[in-house]
């Protein structure tokens, strides 16, 4: 059952200075360094996530197109201990186009879906790429469900890609480096 709260922030306000992202130039082990932050589009829920953001993929089947609403989603693979936020994310399951439980964690106020995880104490995450406050130099490093994707989609040769999804998607999101 999803819980429907109303939001007691503004629509416009609360955006400034702490919506930004201090970035450093520093890449280690694939990943791109940043002070990471995000949110809803409301802003009732807020995110921070410490350490480096791991390298980005897209998906194209058929649940992640509902989810975001448009040709694929991007996401990162995340731990969920280094994953803080403010707001109270609502969350409803759903099963993946693969078969695998999900549980989807979203803003009740706006609808903005911000992460899903296998289970309450799985320790990964996928943190959706479009809720991040800044998005330069961020691009998918990985296609999953390529026998799925939108015409008139372009992806770069060199970009690994999957007709489906690899049998150890946790390895494969892992081995994914920045380009």
């Amino acid at each position: 059952m999803v819980r429907v709260r109303q939001s007691t922030q503004g629509r416009g306000a609360e955006r400034g200075a702490d919506r930004r992202v201090a970035r450093s130039a520093a890449f280690e082990e694939g990943c791109l360094n940043l002070a990471i932050t995000g949110g809803c589009q409301c802003g009732a829920v807020r995110y921070s996530l410490e350490g480096a953001l791991p390298a980005a993929y897209s998906c194209h089947c058929g649940e992640c197109k509902k989810q975001s609403a448009s040709a694929f989603s991007m996401s990162v693979a995340i731990d969920t201990a280094n994953l803080r936020w403010t707001g109270d994310p609502a969350m409803f399951e759903t099963v993946a186009f693969s078969g695998a439980r999900k549980l989807c964690y979203f803003c009740a106020n706006c609808g903005t879906r911000l992460w899903h995880r296998g289970s309450e104490d799985s320790a990964a995450a996928s943190l959706k790429v479009g809720t991040l406050d800044d998005t330069v130099g961020i691009e998918p490093m990985g296609h999953l469900w390529m026998s799925k994707i939108q015409p008139g989609i372009a992806i770069a040769k060199d970009v690994p890609a999957f007709d489906t999804q690899p049998d150890d998607v946790a390895a494969w999101r892992t081995s994914l480096v920045k380009r």
